[in-house]
């Protein structure tokens, strides 16, 4: 599988296989005419998704807030579409690192979402999601869980069969449960999620590869390196068949599985894809992002095992400036 995936990446294109093209996606920034058009907001948020869909995060920002001002002007009429920009919002700063303003417009979507509680559960709970992933992407397990845990109780209090939304909760939690010592609690939470997912999608969806790029990473963990392998190669035809080869989704994976390859002692291939990985994530998010400092850091270890010392204190020289230190005082 590992050679057959290396071939895929030494052939990539940058085109998605689901992706608008160039002149398509200018068209549709363009759609909304006038700000007196009821739709403007809707047609902002959808703009915002495609342009986050091929990786432009600061254009899909630039979108959802001027959507939220639009939205804003009548918040009752608009109160949906509202509760979901700003957390399309946050999930774009957590991306993007701007926690602070992100934890402020998930906070901001939940206690809307919260004044319509009853008519409206699927929103709290979407924002519930999105403020526990904030706090997750900081290391905030403990509160992390909190929202998550809340937002599957409503979830699951309706008495319907669980669906995707429900999934997605499900995910978060096991991640966050991993994260805090708990892997039989996540590795079930995680299994329920994701036979719910392949229940829910047809064979390929970004969520299916979420959810096994999840599981993987923490079969790593707990050193079932062959299991771990396998999961990432099957989230990597989600990504790749949805994404494209080059979102930052697809990037990630590619890393995460280079460090299964570097853990196995296939240094050449976890080299190839490390380097593969790095393109992408500094192509769609700057080689200032904590993301793209990740991957640095997996390719200094490896260039370090490999007897390296040069490439891999070059590459920790890098990281160190980056995070805001100074090699030498």
């Amino acid at each position: 599988m590992g050679m057959k995936l290396l071939r895929a990446v030494s052939r990539s294109t940058s085109t998605p296989l689901q992706t608008l093209s160039e002149m398509d996606f200018i068209v549709s920034e363009n759609l909304p005419a006038t700000e007196g058009d009821v739709n403007l907001g809707k047609h902002l948020i959808r703009a915002g998704d495609r342009a986050a869909i091929v990786g432009r995060f600061g254009k899909s920002l630039l979108m959802y807030k001027r959507a939220l001002r639009f939205l804003e002007q009548e918040p009752v009429l608009f109160f949906a579409d509202l509760v979901t920009c700003l957390n399309k919002i946050a999930q774009v700063c957590r991306d993007q690192g701007l926690y602070e303003e992100g934890t402020a417009a998930a906070k901001r979507a939940l206690a809307l979402a919260e004044a319509h509680h009853d008519d409206v559960s699927e929103l709290v709970v979407a924002s519930l999601n999105m403020l526990g992933a904030i706090y997750q992407a900081q290391e905030r397990y403990r509160e992390a869980e909190i929202e998550y845990v809340w937002a599957l109780e409503i979830g699951q209090s309706s008495g319907k069969e669980p669906d995707a939304s429900v999934a997605r909760t499900m995910n978060n939690l096991a991640v966050v449960l991993s994260h805090r010592g708990k892997e039989r609690e996540a590795l079930e939470m995680f299994g329920r999620a994701l036979r719910i997912f392949e229940q829910t999608f047809d064979g390929l969806h970004p969520d299916i590869g979420i959810a096994l790029n999840n599981m993987a990473a923490l079969y790593r963990k707990i050193g079932f390196l062959d299991i771990a392998e396998m999961l990432y190669v099957r989230a990597n035809d989600n990504f790749v068949a949805v994404l494209g080869t080059e979102h930052p989704q697809s990037g990630m994976n590619f890393a995460a599985l280079a460090g299964v390859y570097r853990e196995q002692g296939r240094l050449r291939e976890s080299e190839t894809l490390y380097r593969f990985a790095l393109k992408v994530l500094e192509q769609a998010l700057g080689d200032g992002h904590s993301k793209v400092r990740t991957v640095l850091k997996g390719l200094a270890e490896l260039y370090s095992r490999m007897g390296r010392a040069k490439e891999a204190f070059q590459i920790e020289a890098r990281v160190f400036d980056a995070e805001g230190g100074r090699l030498f005082s």
